[in-house]
């Protein structure tokens, strides 16, 4: 019921490293001094493995059981051409927010409730571009897709493993038999969403088997199927794998859109609530648009955004994440032993201790429970870097591959909206405390309001 208060006196009472028999299991929860050995020793500890316990992605989105291909296509094809990218990305942002914010010369006020959904149709404008490609991002199934799979999913971790006091075997059945007997929180969207790229993929193969050498191949993710051999042979659109697709599509939105929301949602309501910050970063913003004379930003310009950098990383740091997380399998053979002598057996979940991590002043710096804007600039530290006392993106060989593309979209969503609103809460602060469901944050029961900025950008 107090998973916080229960982390952190057992962390006092028994050290850094300590097990928990929680809901018919031992779990183990290491702190900051062994999270890296979980994070690093990939021949011993499986999040893939791990995250089958709380969510079964492999059934979900089967036949897409592969994430690595997912993974690659992120890393090379995503990130690594992020500079080609952002003037897609800035584009669909702006009328994303122009939609759905829009002109707001009377407050305009978004709910209690709303906040969440809100914001994942914004960010599912810009995201669905890049994914599925231009011809048909802004389809109206498209999109809803876009904006429901990781909601739908994510309900799934609520369920309460009351069979576990039995074993924890009975709730893994009891979570995966309506997968399995054919329900699926992903087959409406699967099927709309096969519906919808198949003219797409016919044209394209055809006009790159017309037009040979001169076609020019669209940058994005659908493209990078259609140009592997395995998914699309002989450019036959008879042949095409459209359910390996439609499935490797549902992984990226899963992936991409929950922390893509989850980080803009709270880095939103962060500057709306913390005032002391508002107009500096406003201030820098106004620089930078000056510096661009109100055209495209370029991905020098979001890489001068350091302030706001520093604000969105400490935003991660400090509201985005659960008590405890990113569970590992241990997959040793018989047993791991860590540096500090503590021994897992093999088949153990291993959770992370962000708690640990994020409160230790040694890590973070001064008054490491307090939110401070700039703790990351002092440093010289980006939002995107991978360091121990930052756990938000993983880290390792399977740290998060699209953490670059998740900070640069919410750097510029943020950008836009400093320029063009006044945001604030209807309430004079959020809470001294934050809520928890188990170990997982609470949503935010306080409504954002927008008012057109009154200031001039010059």
């Amino acid at each position: 019921m107090d998973c916080e208060k229960l982390i952190f006196e057992s962390r006092e009472k028994y050290g850094e490293t300590f097990s928990l028999y929680v809901f018919g299991q031992i779990l183990t929860i290491v702190g900051k001094e062994t999270t890296h050995e979980v994070l690093r020793k990939d021949q011993d500890f499986s999040f893939r493995e791990g995250i089958k316990i709380q969510i079964p992605l492999h059934l979900i989105f089967k036949p897409a059981t592969i994430p690595e291909k997912n993974d690659k296509i992120v890393k090379e094809h995503i990130a690594g051409k992020l500079k080609q990218l952002i003037s897609r990305l800035q584009k669909n942002i702006i009328k994303a927010i122009d939609l759905h914010i829009g002109e707001c010369v009377e407050p305009k006020i978004i709910h209690v409730r709303d906040p969440s959904k809100t914001f994942s149709e914004i960010i599912a404008i810009p995201i669905a571009n890049i994914i599925v490609g231009e011809e048909c991002y802004n389809n109206k199934e498209i999109l809803e897709a876009f904006t429901d799979v990781s909601l739908s999913i994510i309900k799934m971790l609520f369920i309460p493993p009351v069979l576990s006091f039995i074993h924890p075997w009975l709730h893994q059945q009891l979570v995966t038999l309506p997968l399995r007997f054919g329900w699926n929180p992903f087959s409406k969207h699967k099927k709309a969403i096969i519906k919808h790229i198949k003219p797409v993929i016919k044209k394209r193969l055809y006009d790159k088997k017309r037009l040979g050498d001169a076609w020019v191949a669209p940058l994005d993710a659908l493209q990078c199927y259609l140009d592997d051999p395995e998914i699309t042979p002989d450019l036959d659109p008879n042949n095409v794998n459209y359910d390996y697709i439609a499935s490797a599509i549902g992984r990226f939105i899963f992936s991409t859109m929950g922390t893509t929301n989850l980080g803009l949602t709270h880095a939103l309501y962060d500057l709306a609530e913390k005032k002391q910050y508002r107009q500096e970063l406003y201030q820098e913003a106004q620089e930078i648009n000056k510096q661009y004379n109100g055209n495209e930003l370029t991905s020098d310009d979001i890489a001068r955004m350091v302030k706001l950098d520093s604000f969105v990383k400490e935003s991660l740091r400090f509201s985005n994440g659960p008590i405890v997380g990113l569970l590992h399998k241990c997959i040793s053979k018989s047993y791991y032993a860590f540096a500090n002598g503590y021994q897992v057996p093999s088949g153990r979940i291993v959770y992370l201790n962000f708690v640990d991590t994020n409160n230790n002043e040694e890590l973070q710096g001064q008054n490491p429970t307090e939110f401070d804007a700039y703790r990351h600039l002092k440093r010289n530290s980006s939002a995107t870097k991978l360091e121990r006392n930052f756990l938000v993106f993983g880290g390792g060989k399977h740290a998060c591959p699209g953490r670059s593309f998740v900070i640069n979209e919410i750097k510029m969503f943020l950008h836009k909206v400093m320029l063009k609103y006044d945001v604030r809460t209807d309430t004079e602060e959020i809470g001294p405390k934050r809520r928890y469901l188990g170990p997982f944050p609470a949503p935010l029961n306080v409504a954002l309001v927008f008012e057109n900025r009154k200031e001039t950008v010059n």
